[in-house]
């Protein structure tokens, strides 16, 4: 029937590489968790720099309306003279225009022969 033997008592040279495979077991999930730490730090220098690219672009949006403003500023600065002295005729077109209808109800109303 069956027969109960006892194994055979491990050998030195056994043991030496039962010691070393599991050395070689640790190293091994000391590896795994390095990675698994090194692939996260990747994701979130990935997200980093895509923060950064999207931060580039804004400010390349923000420089590029700033740079329509100050032509349009420029524009308006160079026209800014003929407005002033556009307003000013207006002005006085307006004041020769009171000055007349004044002088057209004054002479009706016979203050002025």
């Amino acid at each position: 029937m069956h027969t109960t033997e006892a194994p055979p008592p491990p050998s030195p040279a056994a043991d030496v590489l039962n010691h070393r495979l599991d050395t070689l077991h640790g190293d091994v999930g000391e590896i795994k968790t390095a990675l698994r730490e090194l692939a996260a730090a990747v994701v979130r220098l990935a997200l980093v720099e895509e923060r950064q690219a999207q931060a580039a672009a804004a400010q390349e949006r923000a420089f590029t309306a700033l740079e329509r403003i100050e032509r349009r500023l420029s524009v308006l600065e160079q026209q800014a003279p003929a407005a002033t002295r556009a307003a000013a005729w207006m002005d006085r077109a307006m004041w020769a225009a009171a000055a007349a209808a004044g002088m057209y109800v004054a002479k009706q109303v016979g203050l002025i022969s």
